[in-house]
């Protein structure tokens, strides 16, 4: 009897050992911290918004895959305002968070800010939207995803000649605003340059001058009108037009004017409206076909620019740590230039001023929807 009890207690033991011997404390999950800078809140949240949605689409996708370097990502998202002492303030608190690389902001004055402020670090900066030209210009570790301005008012004058057949243009010019002043002299370069005729620049300080302005072109309407601005005042433009009785006009805008739909009031005034974008939901292409689907499962929305940048910023990113083997500032600066990255949105290399020319969408407002007119690729070739 006591043998067999002696057996069974050996049993026991034996049992109780090989279990503890099979079990081993989870190994805690490792990430790599990247922050971001949005204007969650004040006039252009809605931008933030859909920037924020992208991010998180991104990178759910990349940790779903195992991550990089066999570690998660996590990104620090902070509000920006849309403000440039708020950029900074927040840039800071990133800095000291020990963040590998930033993405932001949505728009070019604030980004400015942000790039300024980076330069002195050395941190890694790459913003979805920004696109005026001397943001990147002298600054090593700072990048865009999104198209630099004189490109992308070369493919609007390019578009406004070869596919509207314009003639004449009257731009619009922002005296407040002098990225978008820079938007206008590029333009009216480049059209003039395609052999189209520029009758007029206007300019205004107020969206309260558009009406004024407008009705002194009734009688003898220019082709098209251009005017690069946000896409609250952009909505303004497109309602005085419509009102002033230019009715046959195209009014073109720039990448800005992504989400003007929601705040137009006359919705006949749409037809004859197009912009510039680096992003189109309903590209045919099946990369795209698929973000977009993930997006409006996840978000119960459509994606506009800001979402689909935000979410190339986060893949390039982390190819490039990839590709480096590091979180190291240096070694991802260095893979980001030195590399090529197969977007959704294109192909993307960085010039020597850390610039990409991605593919530029041509939106039209169709029905009361956004609808790509054109995809207009580098291989266009330039007429400067």
């Amino acid at each position: 009897m006591r043998v067999i009890k002696n057996c069974c207690l050996l049993l026991v033991l034996t049992v109780i050992l090989s279990a503890s011997g099979c079990y081993h404390t989870p190994k805690p999950k490792e990430y790599i911290t990247i922050g971001a800078l949005l204007p969650l809140t004040g006039e252009f949240s809605d931008d933030g918004i859909r920037a924020f949605n992208g991010l998180q689409l991104a990178k759910s996708e990349i940790n779903d895959n195992g991550g990089i370097l066999g570690k998660y990502i996590d990104i620090i998202i902070l509000d920006d305002q849309g403000d440039i002492e708020q950029i900074v303030k927040q840039y800071n608190i990133l800095k000291e968070k020990g963040v590998s690389a930033i993405i932001g902001s949505c728009y070019s004055y604030v980004t400015d800010a942000l790039a300024e402020a980076a330069a002195k670090d050395g941190i890694p900066v790459i913003s979805p939207t920004a696109s005026a030209r001397d943001i990147t210009i002298g600054r090593n570790n700072v990048f865009r995803a999104i198209f630099v301005d004189d490109y992308q008012a070369d493919v609007i004058a390019y578009f406004a000649r070869s596919s509207l057949n314009a003639e004449t243009a009257l731009v619009m010019r922002n005296t407040d605003h002098d990225n978008f002043g820079c938007l206008t002299e590029y333009f009216t370069e480049a059209f003039k340059n395609y052999g189209g005729r520029v009758t007029a620049v206007e300019t205004y300080s107020s969206e309260k001058d558009f009406p004024g302005i407008l009705e002194k072109y009734a009688d003898n309407p220019p082709d098209i009108i251009f005017c690069p601005a946000d896409f609250i005042p952009a909505a303004n433009l497109v309602d005085a037009a419509y009102e002033a009785g230019l009715n046959d006009t195209v009014i073109l805008g720039s990448d800005a004017w992504d989400g003007l739909l929601a705040y137009i009031t006359n919705p006949e005034a749409m037809q004859n409206v197009y912009y510039a974008s680096s992003f189109s939901f309903d590209d045919p292409d099946p990369v795209v076909a698929e973000f977009v689907r993930n997006y409006l499962n996840d978000f119960a929305q459509m994606p506009l620019a800001a979402s689909a940048g935000t979410y190339v910023c986060v893949y390039i990113l982390a190819e490039a740590i990839e590709k480096a083997g590091t979180t190291d500032a240096a070694g991802i600066i260095s893979a980001m230039r030195e590399n090529e990255f197969d977007m959704m949105t294109g192909r993307i290399s960085f010039d020597e001023n850390n610039n990409p020319r991605p593919n530029i969408y041509i939106i039209q407002i169709k029905d009361g929807e956004y609808s790509m007119r054109e995809k207009i690729g580098s291989e266009r070739g330039d007429g400067n």
